[in-house]
């Protein structure tokens, strides 16, 4: 029987241990985690009626790995989406919410009329983005060549969409600088495009008509994000409670790994944890690469270095609750983006109470406020009342609260956000040979090739195929 251990108890190393019990050959597994809790940056906290995720509150229906897995752990009749009437989104510009253009797909104009009509965007901006249906496509060399998603944004739909629509919404997402961010890496699905159709325009009104049909025959989602009506810690609690016989410690860290003698009857690696030694045939490091960086380095200092070479961005979530005869503001939509143009201290703001259902009582509201990431990160370090105030002070200006909040929570994700840099992929296959030369050594999560919930579960699992193949 092989003995795998994994590091890293987030819904990778879950995944994988889930998938592991599938497999045709039965394996010993054990899973570390460092954390007093399961689930990584998913986090689901429930309050006075209120439920609260403080990290990822969803995933992007479209990737199936997520969804498949919850239904596989008996969560099906608890996948929700997004409220269908306040699906739109607001930008902010020149101190005024702007409802972004209907038909937007990755920040991608569908409808000519909502686009003519938007408020956002000057007249030479339309007719710019207008030219994508011109603009030759770009002919990539190699799998190597990249580019960022600003850069690609401004080619293909000029300057100020990239600057006031699609930077803040994809650059968001990684809480990041969509002038350094790889589109290869972040928003693979636009680079197809741009090869497939020769216009993004093209591509996004397909790829609008091909969902419809979907929805209407019942094949695919209608909401474009999937999430549970208890929240997306439900995942992690169910998958974690649907392993039979793998061994779970928390508030245990991993402090290195190295081999084992060859022929050593305790199997090729010894994991080195705060509460002793656990022996392994292999290793799964299900974790940041920033967090795999030290645990390697006596191993192999290049793969080391590899893995410290991506950059991670903190980030912080406030969370205010309010009676809803305290908000002037309709609420009418998931929530607003702030583009880096505006000079403001917060990122963006989610309706969170609006977006989905049962996350707050009746008669009350509840507002998510992200800060930090990558362009300002000393403001993750401010105390739990200076972020408060700072939230506070926005929602007085741009939504019109003036009136005390009935609980606020804050909650930290410190160098929990990957950078996808220009080259992210290059550099990515690189470390995956790398490690593909240590037999029985694997490492995979957010971050390393896709980023969200589906992608590190789909890493988990394919992590796990290679160990033990499934046997169904």
């Amino acid at each position: 029987m092989k003995r795998v251990v994994i590091v890293g108890g987030g819904i990778t190393g879950l995944a994988a241990a889930h998938a592991l019990e599938k497999g045709r050959e039965r394996c010993e597994v054990q899973l570390v985690e460092a954390g007093p809790h399961l689930g990584g940056n998913v986090q689901t906290l429930r309050h006075n009626g209120f439920i609260i995720d403080a990290g990822p509150d969803s995933w992007v229906a479209a990737k199936p790995h997520a969804t498949r897995l919850a239904r596989a752990v008996g969560l099906g009749d608890e996948l929700i989406g997004t409220r269908p009437d306040t699906r739109r989104v607001y930008i902010l510009w020149q101190r005024r919410l702007h409802p972004m253009p209907e038909g937007l797909i990755l920040g991608v104009p569908t409808e000519v009329r909502s686009l003519v009509d938007s408020e956002l965007l000057g007249w030479d901006a339309k007719v710019r983005a207008g030219l994508d249906l011109l603009v030759p496509p770009r002919r990539w060399s190699d799998d190597d060549e990249d580019e960022s998603i600003d850069s690609f944004v401004s080619r293909r739909l000029g300057s100020d969409v990239a600057a006031r629509i699609a930077g803040p919404l994809l650059g968001g997402i990684f809480a990041g600088d969509p002038a350094s961010l790889s589109v290869r890496a972040c928003v693979p699905q636009l680079v197809a495009a741009e090869r497939d159709h020769g216009s993004l325009v093209v591509a996004m009104r397909a790829l609008r008509a091909e969902r419809r049909s979907q929805a209407a025959s019942g094949e695919g989602e209608a909401s474009a994000f999937l999430s549970l009506k208890r929240g997306v810690g439900d995942l992690v609690l169910n998958v974690a409670h649907k392993l039979r016989d793998a061994e779970v410690f928390t508030s245990r860290a991993a402090r290195k790994i190295d081999r084992l003698p060859e022929g050593d009857r305790r199997g090729r690696w010894v994991v080195e944890t705060s509460a002793g030694p656990l022996h392994a045939d292999e290793v799964v490091l299900a974790v940041p690469s920033h967090v795999a960086a030290p645990l390697v380095r006596d191993l192999d200092p290049e793969l080391s270095l590899m893995c410290g070479a991506t950059d991670y961005a903190s980030a912080a979530t406030v969370f205010l609750a309010y009676r809803k005869f305290d908000v002037r503001h309709p609420l009418d939509a998931v929530g607003f983006l702030v583009p880096r143009t505006e000079n403001r201290p917060i990122l963006a703001c989610s309706f969170v109470s609006s977006k989905w259902d049962h996350r707050a009582p009746a008669g009350q509201v509840l507002l998510r406020v992200f800060v930090g990431g990558a362009n300002d990160e000393q403001m993750v370090h401010r105390d739990d009342k200076e972020l408060v105030r700072i939230a506070r002070d926005q929602m007085l200006d741009l939504l019109g609260i003036d009136r005390p909040p009935m609980f606020t929570k804050v909650f930290r994700f410190m160098r929990s956000s990957p950078q996808p840099h220009v080259g992210h992929l290059a550099r990515m296959r690189r470390l995956l040979a790398r490690v593909a030369t240590h037999h029985g050594l694997h490492i995979g999560g957010n971050g390393y090739i896709g980023t969200g919930i589906p992608d590190a579960i789909r890493q988990g699992e394919e992590i796990a195929a290679r160990i033990s193949p499934r046997g169904d």
